[in-house]
């Protein structure tokens, strides 16, 4: 058998041999310089293509235009967000779904009302000081000596502080629990992934067990005590909002400060730009978010669907690259450009019901670290001699960037 005779044996039916991608978003990882621009060939070709190993091992539809990923998104008769056979879910072995991401409307609206209260932009305006200290707190560890490995003296740790803070869980076991969330996203077999899910599950269950006695905070009393309608958040629903947050507070954050920080070390302009125009930070903010989207999203079809003239099947995977959706070059001029001048429309926290519930935490945090590393250090740059790793899959992030400054 050729080799296009044994790719397209794996294909379904259904499947258009043009569509077909016999590659995954891993290798892109250590493609170059910059992974952003090498994934965006597949602006080069058609608007969805069937990628024989899409995420895990798992085949599935890769949509690689803005105008299907926001349609998918808001979409939520033909795209389902909730799946019974939650990838969570099967690593874990209970029946809980990641709430509010893997729930769909209408009863998604129910689940954002436990948690929104304590996510507005007032209710995080609360969380300026404490972020702060935080920031001053690490910078503290490394600004005597001129320079620090980013990802791990800072781009880590920040953000995670931030959610163990908010969670009311130990920060001295933090490297326990990124360990655990590296290998739940990254792991190399399905062993390690599900022997780091019900770790996870594990853990947090004897957290929320001790927060329905003592909450330490009123995010946690709001949480334990969440009502849906009128009943009670039951074990599994607060489980499964336990585990969103664990999931989105150690991982998505530090990736985006990684590639905001690597940009900012290799274009002095903008640190002299931003310094003499603090009044830009938040502009900036929100074109960073757009040009480093660093999450892939899936959906699953709920039955047969014609979509942009390509037949879908039910049951059918459908990942949503954030990146192609936001460097988008029929969406945004230049997009692999950084313009804090522009007003970007950008999707890197979804959009429609399923917008990220954090989205208001994670900008200011973002602001905040930005704001503060200019302030407090002159010529940020990448140490001579050195370069920075990164991954891709699932998520984009920096694994390595040596800064040095004056």
């Amino acid at each position: 058998m050729s080799g296009a005779a044994a790719v397209m044996d794996k294909v379904p039916a259904h499947v258009p041999p043009e569509l077909v991608w016999d590659k995954s978003y891993d290798d892109f990882t250590l493609e170059g310089d910059d992974p952003f621009l090498a994934v965006s060939r597949l602006h080069d070709g058609p608007p969805m293509v069937w990628s024989t190993n899409a995420q895990y091992g798992v085949p599935g539809w890769i949509l690689t235009r803005n105008e299907l990923i926001t349609e998918a998104f808001i979409d939520h008769e033909h795209f389902m967000a909730e799946r019974k056979d939650s990838s969570i879910g099967q690593l874990v072995g209970e029946d809980i779904k990641l709430i509010p991401i893997e729930i769909d409307p209408p009863a998604h609206f129910g689940y954002r009302r436990v948690v929104n209260p304590f996510l507005t932009p007032k209710a995080v305006s609360a969380f300026d000081d404490p972020v702060r200290e935080v920031c001053n707190e690490l910078i503290a560890n490394f600004e005597s000596k001129g320079g620090c490995e980013f990802v791990e003296d800072f781009a880590i740790p920040f953000p995670s502080y931030v959610f163990l803070d908010l969670m009311g869980m130990p920060r001295d076991r933090l490297d326990e629990f990124i360990g655990w969330e590296e290998s739940l996203m990254r792991g190399a077999d399905v062993n390690e992934r599900v022997m780091a899910a019900r770790s996870i599950y594990a853990y947090l269950k004897a957290h929320k067990d001790r927060q329905e006695q003592h909450p330490d905070n009123d995010f946690m009393r709001g949480l334990v005590t969440g009502m849906v309608g009128d009943r009670p958040l039951t074990h599994l629903e607060k489980m499964g909002i336990m585990y969103t947050f664990y999931v989105g507070g150690l991982d998505t954050v530090y990736s985006t400060l990684g590639w905001i920080m690597r940009h900012l070390a290799t274009h002095p302009d903008l640190q002299e730009e931003l310094r003499a125009n603090p009044d830009k930070l938040p502009a900036a903010v929100e074109e960073f978010a757009r040009a480093f989207s660093v999450v892939t999203t899936q959906r699953q079809v709920a039955s047969d669907y014609e979509f942009h003239g390509v037949r879908l099947r039910k049951g059918d995977v459908v990942n949503m690259p954030l990146s192609l959706a936001d460097r988008d070059p029929a969406v945004f001029d230049n997009p692999h450009e950084i313009d804090i001048d522009r007003k970007p429309r950008h999707i890197n926290f979804g959009t429609g019901a399923h917008t990220c519930a954090g989205i208001h935490l994670a900008k200011r945090e973002l602001r905040i670290v930005v704001e503060v590393f200019l302030e407090r250090f002159r010529n940020i740059r990448i140490r001579a001699g050195e370069t920075y790793r990164y991954h891709t899959g699932r998520t984009f992030g920096v694994d390595y960037l040596p800064l040095t400054w004056d």
